[in-house]
């Protein structure tokens, strides 16, 4: 008999189709590969697989061009040889993944980044695995290269299927758990190609050297127009596929041009203004809750997070304090 397959309850309402005698080629860098439909723009949801005493964690991210993400544990399985559309980017976090491609076995252990390029072919063994794994597509990651001035990537871009740099590592597992939480779209998008940036630099010697292509002569403009629509819509969860709409500018160099400008990526600018939004209501006497909701916070503890982070004192403290001098 095949594996029975349990859905989170808070996922339970979405219409699954379940197929007999599961078999699920996760392979260290492998994502659900059509035994479970989900259709729901926003995927979220956990596997357990009880005959493997597996776990597994998939979502998808609309606002990054469906970026598909994994957290899976306790995975020990061989898996035969196949291949993804998809850049897969692992970070190994316990166990062993061993991967036969390129005419040889590359081990991966804890603290190492399995990278298997899109389309290419490779068998798997995991053993006792747990990982964090990106998935992003050809288009997506060629389009990032583009914005960065790098040529057109070959098919087969990234050099080494197992690397070992701690720095980069950590960077991508940073970024796993930040596109994991409830925050803003403009805070993991800009999260996200900075992480981009910093593996193609890592993958791609000749690329280290080359400077973020410019468009220079209206870089204060931009900026000015960008901080203003940032104000004006602070409680809506922009993208930053928005903000460059209204600039003409590439994202990684809008990037660069605001914060040299403003002292502030865009995400912590419209962040900062919502604080000083939510002051005032705070003042007023209006609920954490409301105040939250109001000021484009996704509930009172997201507000209360970076209410004590920027304020120096949690919310409640805050309206308490303004209490007392009104006494």
């Amino acid at each position: 008999m095949g594996s029975i397959i349990h859905i989170d309850e808070s996922f339970s309402s979405l219409p699954v189709a379940v197929v007999p005698h599961f078999i699920l080629p996760v392979c260290g860098i492998c994502v659900i590969c059509g035994y479970i439909l989900v259709n729901h723009d926003d995927s979220r949801f956990t596997i357990y697989d009880n005959m493997h005493d597996w776990q597994l964690k998939f979502w998808r991210l609309p606002h990054l061009d469906n970026l598909e993400l994994l957290h899976a544990a306790r995975v020990t399985h061989d898996y035969p040889r196949h291949m993804h559309e998809e850049y897969s980017i692992a970070a190994i976090l316990q166990g062993t993944e061993i991967t036969n491609c390129r005419g040889g076995n590359h081990t991966a252990r804890p603290g190492d980044l399995l990278l298997i390029n899109a389309e290419e072919v490779h068998s798997n063994q995991s053993v006792g695995s747990e990982y964090r794994l990106i998935k992003v597509r050809a288009k997506t990651f060629q389009q990032i290269a583009r914005d960065l001035g790098e040529p057109a990537l070959a098919a087969h871009y990234f050099p080494e299927l197992v690397v070992n740099d701690a720095l980069l590592f950590r960077r991508l597992l940073n970024l796993h758990l930040k596109l994991e939480q409830n925050i803003s779209a403009l805070e993991q998008e800009s999260a996200f190609l900075s992480t981009m940036r910093r593996l193609l630099a890592r993958t791609n010697k000749d690329y280290r050297a080359r400077p973020i292509a410019t468009k220079a002569g209206h870089e204060d403009l931009y900026v000015r127009r960008v901080r203003d629509y940032l104000r004006s819509h602070y409680a809506e969860n922009v993208s930053l596929t928005q903000l460059t709409s209204l600039t003409n500018l590439s994202p990684f160099y809008l990037l660069r041009v605001f914060h040299n400008s403003a002292g502030f990526p865009p995400h912590e600018y419209q962040t900062q203004v919502r604080i000083a939004h939510a002051r005032k209501l705070i003042r007023n006497g209006t609920p954490l809750s409301q105040a939250a909701l109001e000021t484009g916070f996704f509930d009172q503890s997201h507000l209360s997070r970076n209410f004590k982070r920027i304020v120096g004192v949690t919310p409640r403290q805050y309206f308490s304090g303004n209490l007392n001098r009104d006494n």
